[in-house]
């Protein structure tokens, strides 16, 4: 069932079909009941009328006929009225009609039964209701009902009766009897030729629609398939291009737009290498003349006790200036391998606790000299992970040096947690914090919320982007949250074991890490 659902919805095909199929059975029914019932009713109403005709023509003969015989000396009334009911010597079934006669006090007089009938019809199958009309109005007057006959057999159809006094007799009353068997035939006939005409029509409907749909949604397909392979990097595959109707020139416009898409892709990849080539010499060619100036600096530094102050303060800037130029090529050279897809991983078990206690030891100091409280916590005793202790440690620092820059002299807290399957490290301050609309540019390379705000100790601008990167190598990710005036919380999260899935999350980004 799932698989049937899952394929509905995927298929622009199946959606249209059952759709045009809902919609012409609903139309088919709808126009083959409305058209079924008006046969019906009208069949039935020619019936109803043809029978009332009669049936008052044959109550007025038998009225004359009664009253003819009156005049007679030795009137034969027993029978007149034998001849009267027993004229039909067929059932209705065959003849169409039945007759019954009924003494109106229910009386047998000269020979004449109280109630007399045709071929055994029950009496009885009279309704009631209508012969206390037939005798109240003294009119014609008719009712649909069942004729019952003595041999248990019983027929759809509709009872015509009148009143009239015969001489010496007294009030009779009449009924003549019509089946609607014959009706009823037409009526099923009509039916079954209505159904079979449906069911052709159904068919023929949803071939014809299933034809049409097919030479609409076929060049859809075979675009969104060959869209899917743009994806995967195939820029080679184009659309066969047949006719010139709207097929066509959706094929000749997809294919101009996968050509120009592919030259696109061509010249940024071009542009990429480049600049990926560009960045990787100019990083290992100013390594040389930054070491010469290193070990200049360095001996410059050494000596600055004897010189003046201005130009000893000019050695401590020189130092420190040499030592961020260096993390800055440090760290484009690692992007530069990331863009290269040719960061690798020295996997070994390693505690994230000693890790995490090693880099904050290392960074207390200089969290000291901004005023800043470091605040550790750990959860859980199991932080041991697969991972690669120099990329880990550098997560770490990155995130760390990140809170230290931006807590304003705030507390910083950090809390390690982990469950079966990850360890979660969170980092949380209470500085500056960061707009929600800016949360996942914090990672963009060179990135600053605000640029015009100055850096105490200055950055390179790369290290949460390379944090995240790391992140990424081993299965993890890096969750942000922040508020301006509140502080920022990052959420370092990473599996046990190299190669499984995160399953639960054992911390998430918040106000509160506590």
């Amino acid at each position: 069932m799932n698989k049937l659902i899952s394929s509905f919805r995927k298929s622009l095909f199946l959606k249209v079909f059952s759709l045009s199929a809902l919609v012409s059975l609903i139309l088919i029914s709808a126009i083959g009941s409305t058209l079924y019932n008006r046969l019906e009713d009208g069949i039935y109403k020619d019936k109803i009328a043809s029978s009332i005709s009669e049936g008052r023509a044959a109550i007025q003969f038998a009225t004359y006929r009664f009253t003819i015989e009156s005049l007679n000396g030795k009137p034969n009334f027993s029978s007149l009225a034998e001849e009267i009911v027993k004229s039909t010597n067929v059932s209705a079934a065959e003849s169409g009609r039945e007759v019954v006669l009924f003494n109106t006090k229910g009386l047998k007089l000269r020979g004449v039964p109280a109630s007399l009938t045709s071929n055994f019809l029950e009496p009885e199958s009279v309704p009631n209701a209508l012969r206390k009309a037939t005798v109240k109005n003294k009119e014609i007057t008719w009712e649909r009902g069942t004729l019952s006959y003595v041999n248990k057999r019983e027929l759809p159809g509709i009872f015509v009766g009148g009143v009239f006094d015969i001489p010496k007799l007294g009030k009779y009353e009449m009924y003549m009897a019509y089946d609607f068997v014959a009706q009823e035939r037409s009526i099923d006939l009509i039916g079954r030729s209505l159904w079979v005409t449906g069911f052709l029509l159904l068919v023929l409907i949803l071939l014809t629609a299933s034809i049409v749909l097919r030479m609409s949604v076929k060049p859809i397909q075979v675009a969104a398939e060959i869209a899917e392979s743009l994806t995967t990097g195939n820029l080679k595959t184009r659309m066969s291009v047949r006719g010139e109707d709207e097929t066509a020139r959706l094929g000749i416009a997809f294919n101009q737009m996968a050509t120009t898409l592919a030259e696109q892709i061509g010249r940024l990849e071009n542009l990429s290498r480049i600049q990926q080539r560009f960045v990787s010499d100019v990083s290992h060619e100013l390594r040389t003349p930054l070491t010469t100036i290193r070990m200049a600096a360095d001996v410059i530094s050494s000596a600055r006790a004897n010189f003046e102050p201005n130009v000893a303060r000019s050695a401590e800037l020189l130092q420190s200036q040499i030592e961020k130029f260096e993390q800055l090529l440090q760290d484009l050279l690692e992007v530069s391998r990331f863009d290269a897809e040719a960061a690798t991983l020295n996997f070994t078990k390693l505690d994230l606790y000693v890790v995490l206690k090693k880099c904050i030891d290392d960074l207390s100091p200089v969290a000291g000299e901004k005023g800043t409280e470091i605040n550790m916590r750990k959860t859980s005793e199991r932080t041991l992970i697969d991972g690669d202790s120099r990329r880990i440690e550098r997560i770490i620092r990155n995130l760390l040096n990140n809170a230290i820059d931006h807590s304003e002299g705030g507390p910083i807290d950090v809390t390690l947690e982990a469950n079966e399957s990850a360890v979660s490290l969170s980092v949380r301050d209470y500085g500056i914090g960061i707009e929600k609309q800016y949360w996942n540019r914090v990672f963009d390379r060179f990135w600053r919320a605000d640029p015009s705000r100055s850096r105490v100790r200055g950055g390179t601008g790369l290290g949460l982007s390379i944090a995240l990167e790391d992140a990424v190598l081993h299965g993890g990710d890096i969750k942000v949250w922040g508020e301006i005036g509140k502080g920022a919380n990052f959420v370092l999260t990473v599996p046990k074991i190299a190669g499984t899935p995160i399953g639960t999350y054992p911390l998430s980004p918040s106000t509160d890490t506590k």
